[in-house]
């Protein structure tokens, strides 16, 4: 079967769109390399735990606040302006909720972690759910009609701010502050972009009738996200409870660094993907060109990177990080394969929710939710962060065996023919991987062989990759890299 052939119209407004998402996530996640190393060298352990369960709770909240509306509205047929109306006042009025439910449970937050600055912390944090609702109705109606060049604008703005801020308010001596104030003022930044750039004004709306279907649609979407939420941040909420705030800092950089490739590039096919697909839904055959072809194009740009980290983790925490940070290296390392992973499993749940067959996504969180939920705790106990980064990463490699598995029942072909993409870029990344390994720890640590490797490394990938794809891949890469920025593209 050939997996090559070029989808319809659509697929060109999808290459342009990731383009233009893809661009801003690569320069937000250059910022945020940049200024998570800087600010490693200023602030403490500590200071980075309590930010991170802010981060944490703050993810919690938003899925919360938004309930699958937007999902919901993105792909509706009809009544878009009245759902658009509703769906604000729903997120007003679950904000409100959810601020108050906060403030009182602020002394509990306090007590299990042993911190007396974590309530402030996500007391602060939780503002962001106001901040964003202002540009619930500019995102959604841009991410519906696949306007993605405005969104990406305001990404760069956010992380530019969000970024410059944070180092400004660190260097002063505003500590963990830093970086929440850096999150305020970066959102309230996004929302302006979001709102310049999509004009259109919506009034809060009681509409009984439309608020059952909107949440009937989203509370399958909000049982997920929980699900993924327990998967991507229980191992925090527990290395914070039993190693204590400051472990959790060294873990959280493993998260910054590490996972941070891979979470980028599964946000670029998250937001591009689900309209895309949900425009699609009624053409197997073409959701199974475009599942594949996304696999092979995350696997050969995240796959050098992210097991490129993976091995350059011990010298990468010595020279950016500083030695202080040496108990980062191993969640470091493994966490940036796991990213990998995620990134890999990140189309699947678009594609599923397409086709209507979202019990996969179902089974999948409920197992992997409940394996991390049983094991996490004695694993942390018994082996640090380093044995937690280690689950995680053993669960994604589950989770992407189970997705290729259901996608070859699904689509009626083989495993091999659903896999073959992802083989030529794994077997060139983990050659390098290991080659890489072999000279971090054979020669000295400084920022020139840091350089060095990383250059040796991309470029036996490529070369590599040239070899067992026969020219395919690398070709392939060549190609979309001119159609991204080609101004011949079908509206």
């Amino acid at each position: 079967m050939s997996i090559s052939r070029p989808l319809p119209n659509l697929e060109a407004r999808t290459v342009r769109n990731v383009s233009f998402i893809g661009l801003a996530q690569a320069i937000a996640l250059l910022l945020s390399v940049v200024s998570m190393a800087l600010l490693a060298r200023i602030l403490t352990p500590e200071d980075f735990g309590i930010v991170a369960l802010g981060m944490v709770f703050l993810g919690l909240f938003l899925s919360f606040q938004d309930f699958g509306v937007a999902p919901a509205i993105i792909q509706r047929d009809s009544r878009i302006d009245d759902s658009i109306s509703v769906g604000l006042s729903l997120r007003w009025i679950i904000a409100v909720l959810l601020f108050l439910c906060i403030v009182g449970l602020s002394p509990l937050f306090a007590v299990f972690f042993g911190n007396p600055s974590v309530p402030f912390v996500l007391t602060v944090f939780s503002l962001n759910l106001f901040v964003l609702t202002f540009g619930f109705s500019s995102q959604t109606l841009l991410t519906r009609s696949l306007s993605f060049r405005p969104l990406a604008y305001a990404v760069i703005v956010q992380s530019l701010l969000f970024a410059a801020l944070s180092i400004v308010l660190a260097y002063a001596g505003f500590s963990y502050w830093s970086l929440v104030i850096g999150s305020i003022i970066g959102n309230v930044a996004y929302v302006a972009v979001l709102r310049f750039q999509e004009r259109r004004r919506f009034k809060p709306k009681i509409d009984i009738s439309l608020m059952k279907e909107l949440l009937g649609f989203g509370k399958h979407l909000l049982v997920t996200w929980l699900m993924v939420f327990v998967i991507f941040n229980i191992d925090q909420i527990v290395v914070a409870r039993v190693l204590g705030v400051t472990v959790l800092g060294f873990y959280f950089i493993g998260i910054r660094f590490g996972r941070a490739i891979g979470e980028q590039i599964a946000g670029v096919v998250n937001r591009v993907l689900f309209p895309t697909m949900a425009r699609l839904k009624d053409n197997v055959g073409h959701l199974r060109i475009g599942y594949t072809q996304s696999l092979r194009v995350i696997a050969i740009v995240t796959v050098p990177l992210s097991l490129g980290l993976s091995a350059l983790s011990p010298l990468v925490v010595d020279v950016v990080l500083g030695p202080s940070w040496i108990l980062a290296v191993v969640p470091l390392s493994m966490l940036s394969i796991q990213g990998l992973l995620n990134a890999l499993i990140t189309p699947a749940s678009n594609v599923l929710i397409s086709i209507g067959k979202p019990k996969y996504i179902s089974i999948q969180s409920t197992v992997q939710a409940i394996a991390i939920a049983v094991a996490i705790y004695p694993v942390a106990l018994e082996y640090g962060i380093n044995g937690v980064s280690v689950l995680t990463t053993v669960l994604s490699m589950g989770v992407l065996a189970y997705y290729l598995l259901v996608f070859s029942r699904i689509f009626r072909v083989s495993l091999w023919e659903i896999s073959e993409p992802l083989v030529p870029s794994l077997l060139s990344g983990v050659t390098m991987a290991v080659l890489i390994l072999i000279l971090v720890h054979s020669l000295p640590h400084t920022t020139t062989t840091l350089i060095a490797f990383a250059a040796i490394g991309l470029v036996l990938y490529v070369a590599l990759l040239h070899v067992l794809s026969k020219g395919r891949d690398v070709r392939g890469i060549v190609g979309l890299l001119k159609r991204l920025y080609s101004d011949r593209v079908t509206p």
